[in-house]
């Protein structure tokens, strides 16, 4: 079986595979009591791909193509020592993957939440802990990823085993965001002390997936009129900012809305770049991300998690 199922999975507040340590190894005492899972399928992806058929001629017009929603489909066995304790555990499944309360306990997120499980992995992204196959014997590392997903629909519970106290159940949930994050986000800085110029891991060039961030910049005053940030090898250009009238205040900018804000206030006028060079992305393998013409900047903060597929 993979060290996918030799791990807890957990979300909105019920553990599944409690069975499971931290560490993959097994808990006897728990056995009997757990929410074991038997399949985490998230293969599944759907894509938006703008295409137009040339007009009587051979051939078409490719346009936009993007990653969507990813589904998430998750199915096991729920276990009791008793049919009361059973009742109880399958009501704090159906409690956990209630789209109603989903949406309640997160409405500015639309109710996502993250969907937490952990994986082996070959490639140390600083993040790993080290992890032998208790049957192959092979050496690597396991962390705890996520997924940051909602309920798609009402969990399936079917029928009581005959002569035992489980029942299986099934649930699927959305992502908005397909990308698989480390749970452990990132936090790094850029300041003085570093030449502003710090390195932004993001897996390897073979696993990662481009990852969005949100970057905090602290004034000290008026900054320059030019101040520039850049991510190497992003596939954009570098994002230039006026801030020559901002003074003394907080100024952030997030890569995936395109929002740039002075506190709680939107000020896209702050760009002196083209519209496209705010939509960068840590890339696979990470980057070094750079500013200059740092006048009365104090420290540039970028914040994310490390992804792939």
């Amino acid at each position: 079986m993979s060290d996918l199922y030799s791990f807890p999975q957990g979300y909105r507040g019920v553990v599944l595979n409690e069975h499971r340590t931290a560490a993959g190894a097994l808990d006897a005492t728990k056995e009997k009591d757990t929410i074991r899972v038997d399949r985490f399928d998230f293969s599944r992806l759907q894509q938006r791909d703008q295409r137009e058929p040339l007009n009587i001629l051979t051939g078409g017009d490719l346009g936009d193509a993007s990653a969507t929603f990813r589904y998430l489909s998750i199915a096991g066995m729920v276990k009791a020592q008793t049919g009361m304790k059973l009742s109880d555990k399958i009501a704090e499944l159906l409690q956990a993957f209630n789209i109603e309360e989903s949406l309640g306990a997160n409405p500015s997120t639309d109710g996502l939440s993250a969907y937490t499980f952990t994986d082996t992995t070959l490639v140390n992204t600083g993040r790993g802990t080290a992890y032998t196959d208790p049957t192959l014997q092979t050496a690597g590392y396991y962390l705890v990823e996520k997924f940051l997903a909602r309920p798609a629909g009402f969990p399936i519970i079917t029928g009581r085993r005959s002569g035992g106290d489980s029942a299986g159940f099934a649930v699927e949930l959305v992502c908005g965001d397909p990308r698989r994050y480390i749970n452990t986000p990132e936090s790094v800085v850029l300041n003085s002390g570093n030449g502003y110029s710090a390195s932004c891991p993001n897996w390897n060039a073979t696993i990662g997936w481009a990852a969005p961030f949100v970057a905090t910049i602290v004034m000290a005053g008026n900054g320059s009129a030019s101040f520039t940030f850049d991510i190497a090898g992003d596939g954009v250009g570098a994002l230039v900012l006026n801030l020559a009238a901002v003074g003394a205040n907080t100024i952030t900018f997030d890569s995936a809305t395109g929002l740039i804000k002075i506190g709680a206030t939107h000020r896209a006028d702050l760009r002196a770049s083209t519209a496209g060079t705010l939509f960068a992305r840590i890339p696979r393998g990470g980057a070094t991300a750079t500013v200059t013409n740092t006048t009365n900047v104090t420290s540039v903060t970028l914040a994310y998690s490390q992804s792939r597929g």
